[in-house]
């Protein structure tokens, strides 16, 4: 587009200096019929069409396009040329740098949509092993409480059993040395244990 524009201003100007050599062919040539008229007196029109001059003024301006084309069109047409092959290649560069972008702008969307997938299922995951801990957490201290529980209440009932056995003891002691003081002799072994199975039966009565 800018060389034809420039193409179509240069020969345009051709015409309008070429127009300019033949009308100052012409007015050389008006001039020298005024002076020839002013000489001898001669009358008609001052423009007169003079072929020998037509024929040099048209061979100066070939010349003139020739020598024109060839120091100062040729250059001009080629310093054209290579500035629209410096503007088509840079138009072409940008052209690509926008593609290289706009791929490299849905290549970052796709990667950022992938991590926020993976993200968001790794989250998921969390979620799930955080109920399953929880949840082991919780019934390890269950078993750990009905463990103590247990051991509790069978070191209470081993504490209970081993202070009946003492209070057993103590009161068939008792009974046994204050029946023998009463009956004033000492009991034999029937005596004893009808004795304490008669306490045991009153301990087993009052507590229950």
């Amino acid at each position: 587009m800018l060389k034809s524009l420039c193409t179509s201003r240069c020969f345009i100007m051709l015409i309008i200096m070429g127009s300019i050599i033949l009308g100052s062919g012409l007015i050389d040539s008006s001039a020298s019929l005024y002076a020839a008229e002013d000489a001898g007196h001669a009358t008609g029109a001052p423009l007169g069409w003079k072929t020998d001059l037509a024929i040099w003024s048209f061979i100066v301006f070939v010349i003139f396009i020739f020598v024109l084309k060839k120091f100062a069109w040729g250059p001009l047409i080629q310093a054209l040329d290579d500035r629209e092959l410096r503007v088509v290649n840079a138009i072409d560069q940008a052209e690509s740098k926008q593609r290289e972008s706009e791929e490299l702008v849905k290549e970052h969307a796709q990667k950022i949509a992938a991590a926020q997938d993976e993200i968001q299922a790794m989250m998921v995951e969390a979620r799930s092993d955080a109920d399953r801990i929880k949840q082991d957490i919780l019934e390890q201290a269950r078993q750990e409480a009905e463990k103590i529980k247990t051991h509790t209440l069978d070191e209470i009932e081993r504490a209970r059993e081993l202070a009946l056995k003492d209070l057993f003891d103590q009161l068939n002691g008792r009974v046994i040395d204050a029946t023998e003081q009463v009956l004033g002799r000492a009991l034999n072994e029937s005596d004893r244990e009808r004795l304490i199975e008669e306490a045991l039966s009153q301990i087993s009565g009052s507590s229950n």
